[in-house]
Parts: C-alpha cells; structure tokens; sequence
C-alpha cells in the first residue's frame, strides 16, 4: 500500500491484533518489564511511529488484552446463558468455561496477571468494569434459579462472587487430589449442595 494512503477500517483493525498478539507474545517470552515498544513494533512489522497511532504505551496494550479476553468470555457466558437448558447447567456451563479459560490460559494468567495488579488506578477500575461483567451473567443465572425455585433464598452477588473464587484452587493447587476436571467437578457440587448430609 503506498505510503500516506489511509487505512480501511478493516485493515486498522487487523494491524491493531498484530500488534496486539505481537506484544502479547512478547510479553509472554521476555516479560512485560522486559518488552519494549521498539521490540514489539519490529515484531508486529510496524515502524514504532506505527505503534504509537494505535497504543501510547504498554500499559495501554496490556489493558487491551486483559480487557478482550474478559469480553470474549463474557460474550461466550451469556450464549450459554440464552441455550435452552436447565438453569443449574447453564450455571455450570458458565463457570466451568471460566475454569477451563484459566487452565488453557495459565502462562498468560500468572505471568500477566501481576503486571495487571500494578497499573494505573484507571486501568484497574476499566478491568474491574470488565471483570464485573462476567461476574452478572453468573448472578443473573443465581437469581433465575432462586425465581424458579431450583435455587435456595441466598445473596446472588455474594454467591456469583464465592463461585469463582472458591474454584479457583481447583484449578491453581500445589496438592491435587485428582485431575483438574475431577476437583472441579467436586468443588462445583460441594459449593451447590454444601457439606450437609
């Protein structure tokens, strides 16, 4: 394409997710302190000018990332909450598509996640907004089911909230006591149907 020529808004979007995935590979290999903008400019094949139009900085890329991983789940969340099917499993679908993200996304998760604790408030508050999102499909599920009465009388943002978290070390554990999909599985009906007898 001859210089000075303006792109299509298709291709700005393809250069944006050349970058993107440029830099997030990057920062995956060296490390986000380690990358710089000039590196990820020559991997994406872009002039750092280039780079700027589209990012002002790191910070500004990795909070792009973070923020379409979480909109891409929460997209896939609410098709599953639309299926026809019981509301409990659409519950488990839900959550279980959470987990299996972070197991098929571990490297990104650990290594990036720390970086995402130390940016700028504003940065953390978009991420929040974004993570928030997930966290309504979940709680729009709990209280569908507490209207139908397939769910017991609880706290739904309370529940949406202990869900998540309390599956989390099925996932990230140093003392399995079986497959991640097996503890999964366990922690899911454990937090369902509670320790009772």
């Amino acid at each position: 394409m001859p210089k000075g020529t303006p792109l299509t808004e298709e291709e700005q979007t393809r250069r944006r997710r050349e970058i993107f995935d440029a830099a997030v590979h990057l920062f995956l290999e060296k490390g986000f302190n380690e990358t710089s903008m000039r590196e990820i400019a020559e991997a994406a094949g872009a002039g750092k000018s280039t780079l700027y139009d589209y990012f002002s900085s790191k910070d500004e890329i990795l909070l792009s990332v973070v923020e379409e991983e979480l909109n891409n789940l929460t997209r896939h969340a609410q098709a599953i909450a639309r299926e026809p099917i019981a509301t409990q499993e659409k519950l488990r679908q839900v959550i279980f598509a959470y987990m299996d993200y972070l197991v098929a996304n571990e490297a990104f998760y650990m290594k990036l996640s720390l970086e995402v604790q130390r940016m700028a408030q504003i940065s953390q508050v978009r991420i929040q907004q974004a993570r928030h999102m997930y966290q309504d499909v979940i709680q729009g599920l709990i209280e569908t089911g507490i209207q139908e009465g397939s769910l017991r009388q609880t706290d739904p943002l309370l529940a949406s909230r202990i869900l998540l978290t309390a599956l989390s070390p099925a996932v990230y554990t140093t003392r399995p006591s079986g497959t991640r999909t097996q503890m999964m599985e366990a922690a899911f009906n454990l937090l369902m149907n509670g320790l009772q007898a």
